[in-house]
């Protein structure tokens, strides 16, 4: 029992510590994911830079070329004022040649140039983890992702893209594109990246993390306040036990002592009354022994529950001013089954439902109450234990509350009864016990539901 405890204490404390391993390994990893995102956009600036500024730089200057006079290879010429004939060497002669300074189109330079750039841009845009779209000033796709839009797409189609258009406007606002005079010609629209999706949802993770803490720690100072509580009653139940202990040895001795005494046998009346006063004390001696197994595992054992009912049944019977006069004790007792259980505990649940039964039918003139057992097939099998009767029931406000230490109905009650039956049926027999019915007026029906034993299905 100790282990279970003390594994029931250490099982929130942990999930508590896996929650927040798991908040600062999300973090570092989005960090570290952070980083290499921004490792990356640099490098694709300077490698776009570096990708783009040479090209750029040849087509600016490929009008003006120079001539070989020997062969007509061409070069391009560098500078800002380039002279008008130079000697150097000709790779094509091998040999060192003059060359003409002459202005040239150079259509097939120039096409090679561009069809560069075009391709220096595609894969740029193959870097992105979002997509781009280039619209005209009339927010049309002209270019998504790097591909142009064809002029034969269909309505529908061209409704999607224009869809995705409006998607990333509301995500990020498009950016103008000007052309060489600084007038408007379009717009590029794009979104967010993985990362900076997540980003987005790292508030609502960290307040999920910080509820679920709170929760858990909620629960272990609930599950300590429960514990302490139920640690307070246990105590409670054995240090009665210890109190009635006491003067129960000394009334025994007492009890003996009157038996020995000459003539006492000889006295019908004086056998009869230490004979009940005898009965009377073992059944305090019984009382004790309930109270003293509170807290630990009792000793149970394979039989049915007739037996046990019975035996409440024939104490409460038997004892002149138990029972009114006018109440009928009724029994239905049909189940079969065996079940494991502890004979003292069992009949310290089915007795103080009784008296709560006979309680509750002080200001009526005649009533009934019915103890009943039958085997249900319900699983393996079980043992349902049933105590009504016909008295003033239970308000419906105060139903909920029966079970709840402290609380009790009747002046002068402790309120501990219902609640340690149940314990007794639901902690250590594996049971369930409940209110099944009540009518204030009509009366009240309390269930207790056993597992029937293993070895008595074998």
């Amino acid at each position: 029992m100790l282990n279970f405890n003390f594994r029931r204490r250490l099982l929130p404390i942990f999930a508590a510590i896996v929650l927040v391993w798991f908040f600062f390994y999300y973090s570092f990893s989005l960090v570290s994911r952070l980083r290499e995102a921004k490792a990356r956009a640099n490098e694709t600036i300077a490698w776009f830079w570096a990708g783009a500024q040479v090209p750029m730089s040849m087509l600016s200057e490929l009008g003006i070329m120079y001539v070989c006079s020997e062969c007509g290879s061409t070069s391009p010429a560098y500078g800002a004022q380039p002279r008008e004939d130079i000697s150097v060497y000709c790779n094509t002669c091998q040999m060192i040649t003059s060359w003409h300074l002459v202005t040239i189109e150079g259509y097939e330079e120039r096409e090679l140039l561009l069809r560069r750039i075009s391709n220096l841009f595609n894969e740029l845009v193959d870097r992105l983890d979002y997509t781009t779209v280039l619209s005209d000033t009339f927010m049309m796709p002209q270019v998504v992702d790097g591909i142009a839009v064809s002029d034969s797409l269909d309505e529908d189609s061209l409704d999607v893209l224009i869809t995705i258009t409006k998607q990333l406007d509301r995500e990020n606002d498009p950016v103008p594109i000007t052309g060489t005079h600084g007038e408007i010609v379009g717009y590029l629209h794009y979104g967010y990246d993985a990362v900076e999706r997540e980003l987005m949802l790292v508030p609502y993770i960290e307040m999920g993390i910080v509820a679920v803490l709170v929760l858990l720690f909620f629960y272990i100072i609930r599950s300590e306040m429960k514990k302490e509580k139920e640690l307070s009653w246990i105590g409670f139940a054995k240090e009665t036990a210890h109190q009635i202990s006491t003067p129960l040895s000394s009334l025994m001795g007492w009890v003996e002592i009157l038996r020995e005494r000459p003539g006492a046998e000889d006295d019908s009346e004086v056998a009869e009354a230490l004979e009940f006063m005898e009965k009377d004390l073992e059944r305090l001696r019984q009382i004790a022994s309930r109270y003293g197994q509170m807290g630990k595992k009792p000793k149970m054992e394979i039989m049915g529950v007739n037996p046990v009912i019975l035996e409440v049944v024939h104490y409460f019977s038997g004892r002149p001013g138990f029972l009114p006069d006018d109440l009928e004790l009724e029994t239905s007792l049909r189940s079969t089954y065996k079940v494991e259980l502890n004979p003292v505990l069992i009949s310290w649940v089915i007795e103080n439902l009784m008296k709560n039964s006979i309680a509750a039918m002080s200001s009526k003139s005649d009533g009934t109450i019915t103890l009943a057992s039958r085997d249900l097939e319900e699983g393996a099998g079980i043992v349902e234990v049933e105590v009504s009767d016909s008295g003033a029931g239970i308000p419906f406000r105060n139903q909920k509350k029966v079970f709840m230490a402290g609380f009790s109905t009747r002046r002068g009650g402790w309120g501990l009864g219902l609640t340690l039956s149940r314990r007794i049926i639901e902690k250590y027999h594996g049971g369930i016990m409940r209110l099944k019915a009540s009518s204030p007026g009509k009366g009240t029906t309390f269930t207790i539901r056993l597992p029937r034993a293993e070895r008595d299905e074998e």
